[in-house]
């Protein structure tokens, strides 16, 4: 098992240090260093959306994102299941509502308080943090966040394979939820784009998907990918963030950067694509 209980809290323990990204606090910090992220200043934002690869191929996007994004209170975040380990048996949706998150050299505490609205506001969310325990794709994000904006708290939640219309309604319930909560939150959705596919045949997959991220049309990017079979892996998970970042007023998400595998591979016969934005409100700065 990955995580641990102490008393009536959980201690998720680190599943993919030192596979997707450095075992260590120093290497963790000095990779993210390491990424060129180019001029930037930092933007009050109401959402994100990066990918979770290994960071030798997808850190860049990510850190790009996170050097960026000027997040205010705790962090939704949602990202797929990819049904590791036990999280083949989870709940559809599954959150882990009270605890920490181990990474290395740090704990990441989760905002219990907000997690427990949003369980109130929804009839579909789960408690049931044993379906982290080996999924990577909320994993990776925690050392950026911290990197980036330390002491922040989360509150976690991984989807399996859920039906449109239940993906619209738990953005709702999450909405509501957030409107309990009456202070500044976060939305951050977890994906990468196009998965194995030919680098020409990835950019222009992606680009659809992109095109309706950038409009905050979270029903035409579940249209859009189901209709071209487009593989990405978190596209539930963003459509989620995409409906209730509108919801919180945001206007338009903003792509920050879009590569591929092959750009470090050198192979571009069999890529997947990355892509990272903000999502910000009117007049953010």
């Amino acid at each position: 098992m990955q995580s641990l209980l102490t008393g009536f809290e959980m201690i998720r323990k680190a599943a993919v240090a030192g596979y997707f990204y450095p075992g260590s606090r120093e290497g963790i910090d000095r990779q993210i260093r390491g990424f060129p992220l180019g001029e930037f200043s930092r933007e009050d934002v109401v959402g994100l959306l990066a990918p979770h690869a290994g960071y030798k191929y997808s850190g860049r996007v990510a850190a790009m994102v996170y050097a960026r994004a000027k997040v205010s209170g705790p962090v939704i975040y949602i990202g797929p299941n990819h049904g590791a380990g036990r999280g083949a048996a989870a709940p559809k949706i599954a959150m882990m509502a009270k605890g920490t998150w181990k990474y290395p050299g740090g704990m990441t505490q989760i905002d219990s308080r907000l997690a427990t609205l949003l369980l109130e506001s929804s009839c579909q969310i789960a408690d049931a943090g044993w379906a982290h325990e080996e999924e990577h794709s909320l994993e990776v994000q925690i050392p950026m966040l911290e990197h980036f904006s330390p002491d922040t708290q989360i509150v976690p939640i991984i989807i399996s394979r859920i039906d449109d219309g239940e993906v619209m309604e738990l953005a709702e319930c999450i909405y509501q939820g957030i409107v309990k909560y009456g202070g500044p939150v976060t939305l951050a959705a977890s994906t990468d784009m196009s998965h194995y596919v030919p680098q020409e045949m990835a950019e222009k997959l992606d680009r659809m998907a992109i095109e309706r991220i950038e409009a905050l049309d979270a029903e035409g990017l579940l249209k859009t990918v189901r209709a071209n079979r487009i593989s990405m892996c978190g596209a539930q998970p963003t459509a989620v963030v995409v409906e209730v970042c509108r919801k919180l007023g945001a206007k338009q998400a903003h792509l920050v950067e879009y590569t591929t595998s092959g750009e470090v591979s050198g192979d571009y016969s069999s890529v997947v694509g990355y892509s990272g934005f903000t999502i910000s409100r009117p007049g953010a700065e």
